[in-house]
């Protein structure tokens, strides 16, 4: 999708992209694809991946958008798992490699991949730990990052002396990554987690917002708005309930529906810490922002 990607302050519509992309059908569609998500056009966003796979129909990227439209327009697991029917295991166990999962990073699913994440919202926990253990890794990056998912996991399942033991063990090695690559949004993303299995909220909010600084949403319109969803699910569990609902209230006052939608919040676990919150439940109940803003 080179050249296709939207600067900010472009507000791509479904019309641009096919003025745009005449002749070119298989970027136009590609690039339909990431915009009707965007602008929470759930059904336009389910037809155009369905396109792109009828052209190649082992084309990962729309497999992963069409489960993310099925699964943002009414929270319905089952059907966003059905995306993924017919793809090697390899592939959908995803991760950074596989699938794709890490363009949808920033947040808990860029660790953990979305097939896992699938378990976790319905709470099939042990299901999602299986899974885990069922990688096959072959280095030590490898070995670090299903060390990572693990820690991830046992925040999210309530298992704070597990999550504790796996993060002191991750830590030095996610510090030295971090050194070695400063600027590398993902393993801020990881070590953002592993600080807070150690109760270390502090450092998770500056290291989540940090990322999120670098990948705003005023330098990138499409994975901006997933590093502020990472930066919430942070705020969510560290003590600033207050900031994640502003945030949350933002982002889906705004075209980013690859980052937020309501049927997502309703039955995401991330948020079990502020669910009871008459704030929180006010925001499940009131408008998102769907089509181009007016």
């Amino acid at each position: 999708m080179s050249g296709t990607r939207p600067r900010a302050g472009w507000m791509w519509t479904p019309m641009i992209v096919r003025k745009r992309f005449t002749g070119r059908r298989w970027h136009g569609i590609q690039t339909l694809r990431a915009i009707y998500g965007k602008l929470r056009l759930w059904k336009e966003a389910e037809r155009a991946a369905l396109r792109a796979l009828g052209i190649d129909p082992q084309n990962t990227v729309a497999a992963v958008s069409l489960l993310l439209a099925r699964l943002s327009a009414t929270g319905d697991v089952e059907s966003a798992r059905r995306a993924l029917d017919g793809f090697p295991e390899a592939i959908k166990s995803g991760g950074r490699g596989g699938a794709s999962w890490g363009e949808w990073g920033g947040g808990i699913v860029s660790i953990i991949g979305m097939p896992v994440y699938l378990d976790v919202m319905q709470r099939r926990f042990t299901d999602a730990f299986q899974a885990l253990e069922k990688e096959v890794v072959n280095d030590d990056h490898g070995r670090l990052q299903q060390l990572v998912r693990r820690v991830a996991l046992h925040v999210l399942t309530g298992e704070p002396e597990a999550a504790k033991s796996a993060g002191e063990e991750a830590l030095p090695l996610l510090e030295a990554r971090l050194r070695q690559l400063p600027n590398d949004t993902f393993a801020m993303t990881e070590l953002s987690w592993v600080y807070l299995a150690l109760g270390r909220n502090a450092d998770a909010l500056r290291l989540s917002s940090q990322a999120a600084d670098l990948i705003s949403i005023e330098k990138d319109a499409l994975s901006g708005p997933i590093f502020q969803m990472g930066l919430a699910q942070i705020e969510s569990r560290a003590g600033a309930p207050e900031e994640a609902i502003k945030r949350l209230r933002h982002l889906l006052s705004i075209p980013a529906g690859q980052a937020a939608s309501i049927a997502t919040l309703k039955i995401d676990p991330v948020w079990d810490p502020i669910r009871n919150r008459p704030d929180f439940q006010q925001l499940l109940s009131g408008p998102e922002q769907i089509g181009p803003n007016k």
